[in-house]
């Protein structure tokens, strides 16, 4: 049981780690290329995108970014668990946030009340988006992959036609809504950076996540869906209710990922608010070994890097920042690569026990009566 454990731990931690320990030598060696020390280039993403002092801290910075990719990652987590297969995020957080800034700056009421108002919104509309996969997989059996796909593009074209027309504020270049009223906006603790209450509202639903899937019997019932969906079919779970729960949940998580963007940082909705958020979080989920403490610090991560590239590669070292991108863009790449090597893993894993079984088995005195002049007696 302690082995199985430990090797549950290392495809589950260790893999992941390992693929973003490739990427950052990939990165360190493009670094390199361009005359400029990795290590110095280590360090300056470190200090632009995780250190403070008096006058700046820029790990706000990080934490303000990385507060909507965390709630897009939980998003994912419960998804995934599930044995929902959805990338659906993109679309969720997108509309999420377009729901949370309408509600933001057309409804009138106490400050204390109104980003609850609005938040709601944005987690109803996620939700809304969500359950749509999640339905057609159950009753339709339609595959969850190539609908959140097209999802995500149609959240994108709607969104980008709703700030163009019925919700535009005014005439200009770049659609974009109007403000959200002073009311329904995050409190924020740095003004410089935007670090405030919707790192802290992440932080909660991280915890709340991770003891639902891991305390809760509705959450034991997600993850024996996604894990053993066999096992739990036949001890009377219905996967039809877990699927149905992921999307909904799922699909709120993310949206709350744009209502806290909206709402804490940007104010508005503008042509083109689906940046790839959802997709960063998705790969944080990935990375982060589908768990929600994982997703949290790996949502961390990603915000730093790419804080870190833009002011500290690009404006100190005058390294272009498309490297931090390129090196996010390589732990996907080696994530992928996952799949093939556990399989090899477990292979070379599945030899070793049946070795030691026929050595342990060479090794054991035959019982008495059944040694080699037994048959002759």
């Amino acid at each position: 049981m302690q082995q199985d454990a430990i090797e549950r731990a290392i495809r589950r931690v260790g893999m992941p780690l390992l693929a973003i320990v490739a990427a950052l030598v990939v990165g360190a060696i493009l670094v390199a290329t361009l005359g400029q020390s990795p290590l110095a280039a280590a360090s300056t993403v470190i200090q632009a995108g995780f250190s403070c002092t008096p006058g700046h801290c820029n790990l706000g910075g990080t934490l303000a970014l990385a507060s909507p990719i965390i709630f897009c990652a939980l998003g994912a987590v419960v998804s995934l668990r599930t044995g929902l297969f959805s990338i659906g995020q993109e679309g969720q957080y997108a509309l999420g946030g377009l729901a949370g800034a309408v509600a933001g700056y057309s409804i009138a009421a106490p400050a204390g009340v109104a980003p609850v108002i609005a938040l709601a919104a944005s987690a109803a509309m996620g939700a809304a988006w969500g359950i749509i996969p999640a339905l057609l997989k159950v009753f339709l059996g339609v595959n969850e992959l190539i609908i959140t796909i097209v999802l995500n593009a149609i959240a994108g074209l709607l969104l980008d036609f709703l700030v163009n027309y019925p919700l535009r504020a005014e005439a200009s270049t770049v659609g974009y809504t109007p403000v959200v009223n002073e009311e329904a906006r995050l409190p924020v603790f740095d003004v410089s950076t935007k670090f405030g209450l919707a790192f802290v509202l992440a932080v909660v639903a991280v915890i709340l996540v991770s003891f639902f899937l891991n305390r809760t019997t509705a959450g034991y019932e997600q993850r024996m869906s996604g894990e053993a969906p066999l096992f739990a079919r036949y001890s009377g779970m219905s996967s039809t209710a877990s699927v149905l729960r992921a999307g909904l949940l799922g699909g709120a998580l993310a949206g709350l990922g744009g209502g806290v963007q909206v709402l804490g940082t940007n104010y508005r909705v503008m042509e083109g608010f689906s940046d790839g958020t959802g997709f960063t979080g998705l790969t944080a989920a990935i990375l982060g070994g589908t768990t929600a403490i994982g997703a949290g610090l790996l949502g961390i991560l990603y915000a730093g890097i790419t804080v870190g590239a833009v002011n500290g590669l690009q404006i100190v070292l005058g390294v272009p920042r498309e490297i931090g991108s390129t090196v996010l863009a390589l732990m996907i790449v080696f994530i992928a690569a996952q799949a093939p090597l556990l399989t090899r893993w477990e292979r070379w894993l599945d030899r070793r026990r049946a070795n030691k079984l026929i050595d342990a088995g060479a090794g054991v005195a035959p019982p008495p009566g059944r040694g080699p002049g037994s048959a002759a007696a």
